[in-house]
């Protein structure tokens, strides 16, 4: 090994770890890590920082040696490899479409750059190269600097990327392609701008500033698009809510109405069961009061599940599902579901209800119109379960069943805003078919806090 210095392995590995705590920090901000993110970060940072001593070794090395186009080819390859190494590790170790993965790690590339290009080519390499000879004040100056410019970055950032939900662009191959041409467009316009930078010379005597100062922009540049496209994608979530919430209203007010009707309707029907009483005989008005007793028994019947919201919920669907000659049976203890918002309760249960109780509502035959609710405590979760009758082939998209409504966007975004709610408190949601059964599963971990307080509760 000729020409190895101790700068040149702080260099690599300054790069890769600057690199990896970036797209980690986008990812974080983002969405969660994966179940098996827990033993892969740690696993992927070593392999990568291992990957610097391959580098220095062999490519750097070899580059101080020969000259000539292929040798800047290899570096070139090496880096390009090495950074799509760090996409799928970010793809594996965080809960990300490939897409997504892509234009985060384009977004971390470019946050990475303007600190090296700040600090290395402009301080180190220009204005003040004695630093480079001072290596332990160079490596706090870049430690600094990386710590200074990683907070601006989350200042900034950090809430939009949250409000995103955890999902920007589904894998589709227009997404995959735009994500994978900015990344691509971003990482080949700063290896010119670097080649612009050192002119003619590979030892970095001769600097070029206008290398420097057209990478700094672009970079900045695609953070400013990155940012623009995450608060256009706020403001158009923010407004498919709104829409939503309007639709829900209209639709609740038709509930509302066939509730009303259905209670007029039956009241007229018992209006003249009552008169037919008067004429007829003393055995056959027993049996018309038990018919009676019997109509009126759904209106009567109180729902207790341990909680107000619950009980009203069902109560409402009961009266729904009895007009439509739909079963509803539950088996519920919603005590557990208190560390809930009254808004995510109505919206999870409601929305799950409404649309069990459309896909049974179009069958002819009785017996297929059934649905079961069960919500119930399995260890330290919460576990809400609803089971319908389903015939038909269902197709899934990410996770969730493809609407066959005209207004796909408001049944769509129903089943998205359940999941968002799982996701919200920590849990998830699946959905299925089998024998002839559709199945909507919600696992929800119960806080520490709140498990603590009701086994308490349950020990008095």
């Amino acid at each position: 090994m000729m020409g190895i210095s101790a700068l040149d392995v702080f260099e690599e590995l300054r790069f890769i770890w600057e690199l990896l705590l970036a797209e980690i920090l986008f990812a974080a901000c983002f969405t969660k890590k994966r179940t098996t993110g827990k033993w892969l970060l740690p696993v992927g940072w070593l392999v990568f920082s291992l990957s610097a001593g391959i580098y220095v070794t062999y490519v750097l090395d070899l580059t101080k040696q020969v000259s000539g186009i292929w040798i800047n080819a290899v570096n070139i390859l090496w880096y390009v490899l090495l950074s799509a190494g760090t996409i799928l590790y970010i793809y594996y170790s965080f809960d990300l479409s490939k897409a997504d993965a892509m234009f985060l790690c384009a977004g971390a590339y470019s946050l990475q750059h303007i600190e090296y290009v700040i600090i290395n080519e402009v301080i180190a390499r220009g204005v003040c190269k004695i630093l480079l000879e001072r290596l332990w004040d160079y490596g706090l100056m870049c430690i600094f600097t990386t710590a200074l410019f990683y907070f601006i970055f989350y200042k900034v950032f950090h809430q939009k990327l949250k409000d995103s939900g955890g999902r920007l662009f589904e894998d589709n191959p227009s997404n995959i392609a735009f994500c994978g041409m900015l990344f691509g467009i971003v990482y080949l316009a700063t290896f010119m701008c670097q080649a612009i930078f050192v002119s003619n010379s590979n030892t970095y005597d001769h600097v070029n500033y206008q290398g420097a100062t057209v990478d700094f922009l672009i970079c900045i540049l695609l953070l400013w698009v990155q940012h623009g496209i995450l608060q256009i994608r706020n403001i158009n979530q923010e407004k498919e809510i709104v829409e939503h919430l309007l639709y829900e209203r209209k639709r609740q007010y038709e509930l509302s109405r066939e509730n009303i009707e259905t209670i007029n309707h039956k009241c007229h029907d018992l209006k003249h069961q009552i008169r037919a009483l008067e004429h007829v005989s003393e055995g056959e008005r027993s049996d018309y009061i038990r018919e009676l007793e019997d109509a009126i028994g759904i209106y009567d019947a109180v729902v207790e599940t341990g909680n107000e919201v619950v009980n009203t919920i069902i109560s409402e669907k009961t009266l729904i599902c009895g007009r439509r000659d739909i079963r509803l049976s539950c088996i519920v203890d919603a005590s557990h579901l208190d560390f809930m918002s009254t808004l995510d309760i109505y919206a999870l249960l409601g929305n799950a209800l409404d649309n069990a109780i459309e896909n049974v509502s179009k069958y002819q035959d009785t017996d297929k119109r059934i649905i079961s609710l069960t919500i119930r405590a399995v260890g330290d979760f919460l576990s809400i379960q609803i089971n319908n009758y389903c015939e038909e082939k269902v197709a899934f998209a990410d996770g969730l069943p493809i609407t066959t409504k005209r207004n796909k966007d408001y049944h769509g975004f129903g089943m998205k805003s359940m999941r968002h709610i799982a996701k919200k408190y920590g849990g998830s949601m699946a959905t299925s078919v089998a024998d002839n059964m559709f199945t909507l599963q919600i696992l929800l971990p119960m806080p520490a806090e709140f498990l603590r307080l009701y086994k308490e509760a349950e020990h008095r």
